[in-house]
């Protein structure tokens, strides 16, 4: 693969999970906010499933786009991997945090759901 190409690539997989925990947050802060803040008597199973629904989602998508950036980072050539910007990439432990990001967003999804019951 070109290195350019390949390059490209893992910075727009890099974007596409920020978006991810953004929205995931976004979700979670907005999902914990109607569970402190409103009278939620009754409309427990619709809460409940506006948590794990998001949240099973965006651990899906963390660990496919780390997976990915993991993939990326072993594509990547000996003249590339000689770089600073290489060297550096290929430090990062992509199957480490993919699992600690995806943990995090299930204990908060589970922590919200044992306050809705």
């Amino acid at each position: 693969m070109d290195q350019n190409l390949r390059a490209s690539i893992q910075t727009s997989t890099f974007f596409y999970f920020l978006i991810s925990v953004c929205l995931v947050t976004v979700a979670q802060l907005t999902t914990m906010a109607v569970i402190v803040f409103a009278d939620i008597t009754g409309k427990e199973p619709v809460v409940a499933a506006s948590v794990i629904g998001p949240s099973l989602i965006g651990a899906f998508a963390i660990i496919r786009l780390l997976t990915n950036m993991e993939y990326l980072v072993r594509d990547m050539d000996d003249k590339m991997k000689a770089t600073v910007y290489g060297a550096g990439t290929s430090a990062i432990p992509f199957s480490v945090l993919k699992l600690i990001f995806a943990s995090i967003i299930v204990v908060i999804a589970v922590v919200q759901v044992m306050a809705i019951f």
